[in-house]
């Protein structure tokens, strides 16, 4: 009974590891080929747009509206200040504020001090976001700088894929 279930499990072990070779070498049709993305979150097809300010003027940086019912998924998001010269305090927390994404959500910008040429990110806007942030069915997002405060510009940059 035991050299029995040695012999099938033998058998079994044997068919097992005789794909393993073609499971590894499925990985790349060829050597040197093009690696590519694929699934429902399109992050190797991501666009971005930039916008950097000169002077102490709001800026808008608009992503257009994907078409259909699909969505913009922002991967991506960075929300700043620069100054041109030493900032001693602004007189209100400066906002970027958004639309075309549920709860038209602010991201607030405290500038209590900076030196000549200091970037401030705003909160929960500085860069690689963990979990995209979802704009609506057919929406343009659209991002607004705060309002113009001398000695300091606006730092807009954002990346996304279009997904339904």
């Amino acid at each position: 009974m035991k050299s029995r279930f040695t012999t099938i499990l033998s058998i079994l072990l044997a068919a097992a590891l005789a794909f393993v070779p073609a499971a590894v070498l499925a990985q790349q049709a060829s050597p040197g080929a093009a690696t590519t993305q694929t699934g429902s979150t399109g992050l190797a097809g991501a666009t971005c747009l930039q916008s950097t300010g000169t002077s102490s003027v709001a800026l808008t940086l608009t992503i257009p509206a994907p078409g259909g019912s699909n969505s913009v998924y922002l991967d991506y998001l960075l929300l700043a200040v620069g100054s041109t010269a030493a900032v001693t305090t602004a007189a209100t927390v400066s906002v970027f504020t958004s639309t075309g994404i549920a709860g038209t959500p602010s991201f607030p910008i405290s500038i209590n001090s900076a030196a000549a040429g200091a970037v401030v990110g705003a909160a929960g806007a500085t860069g690689p976001l963990a979990i995209p942030l979802k704009g609506g069915s057919g929406l343009a997002v659209t991002f607004v700088g705060p309002a113009a405060n001398a000695g300091v510009f606006d730092v807009m940059t954002a990346c996304w894929h279009v997904a339904p």
